[in-house]
């Protein structure tokens, strides 16, 4: 009689510590590479704040790569320096100096769709119902990222949560460096917010937008792709969370084109690069994470 043996709990522990070292190695890289462009925005400014955040934020990031294995910081280190990685943008942006790009990717937007839908969506359905709901899903970013995470954290589902957080730590990494070399400076900036009815919400996402974005960050939208990642995540691990998830991501995506703080390809971006950095991750789990892959390499 053949006997299934169970999965060993040890070694799927041991490989949700390797994610979780793995998604800390990655942002301490990431902090690393841009080292450069905050020099240069140093260089040129004389600031000495933007520099000492950084540094800061690296010295933070080592320390998890090296207390990777049950800590608090380790786990949550990506979305715990997140915020931080996306204004900082401002300046790593203008640090490297490079050309924004907003003319190319509105030749690519005129070959996508018809119309410059960050531009005529709005005017085209003024209803104000919509409007708000649109901007609600928006503002519900935080939440999307956050929330799915912490309720694995707290049921203790350290593997799915391993997952989530690897994934996370790729797309952060993906967009951000995109961000750097190739600026955006996206709708709202260079025509200012879309002619969208004004309501409690929008007016509370265009001043969270005037406190908190970074110039030069529209393309891909990192909201879409981290959203789309957390959608994901979370439609693996608890279908139900993850069916409302993905209904606020999607709402999301209409609201960042809607509210004309994106182009329609940046949306579109913003879409492939999460749904490539879930299937990175998966990769990465399934045949890099593996206990069997590990115990092989141990054993040469």
């Amino acid at each position: 009689m053949n006997i299934v043996t169970p999965p060993i709990p040890q070694a799927a522990s041991a490989r949700a510590d390797r994610a979780i070292r793995l998604a800390a190695t990655l942002t301490t890289a990431y902090l690393a590479l841009t080292l450069w462009p905050m020099a240069g925005y140093y260089r040129h400014t004389g600031s000495a704040g933007p520099m000492a955040a950084h540094l800061a934020a690296l010295a933070v990031a080592a320390l998890a790569v090296t207390w990777a294995r049950r800590t608090a910081l380790a786990d949550w280190l990506p979305l715990l320096l997140g915020p931080l990685l996306y204004i900082e943008l401002r300046w790593l942006v203008a640090g490297a100096g490079r050309p924004h790009a907003d003319a190319l990717v509105l030749r690519w937007e005129a070959v996508v769709f018809p119309s410059n839908p960050s531009a005529t969506w709005a005017p085209a359905h003024a209803n104000l119902a919509l409007s708000e709901l649109l901007h609600a899903a928006y503002a519900s970013y935080y939440l999307l990222v956050y929330v799915p995470p912490a309720l694995l954290y707290l049921r203790g589902r350290r593997e799915d949560f391993a997952r989530t957080m690897l994934a996370l730590a790729l797309v952060y990494g993906a967009c951000f460096i995109t961000y750097v070399i190739f600026p955006v400076d996206g709708p709202r900036f260079l025509v200012g917010a879309a002619a969208a009815p004004a309501g409690p919400v929008r007016s509370f996402v265009l001043q969270l937008l005037q406190v908190g974005s970074s110039r030069g960050t529209a393309f891909p939208s990192s909201h879409i792709a981290a959203s789309v990642v957390a959608s994901l995540a979370a439609l693996r691990a608890d279908r139900g969370v993850g069916v409302v998830v993905t209904l606020l991501t999607v709402g999301l995506t209409l609201g960042t084109v809607y509210g004309g703080f994106h182009y329609g390809v940046d949306a579109v971006a913003g879409l492939l690069t999460g749904v490539s950095a879930w299937g990175v991750a998966s990769w990465v789990w399934h045949t890099r994470l593996a206990p069997g892959e590990q115990s092989a390499t141990a054993a040469r």
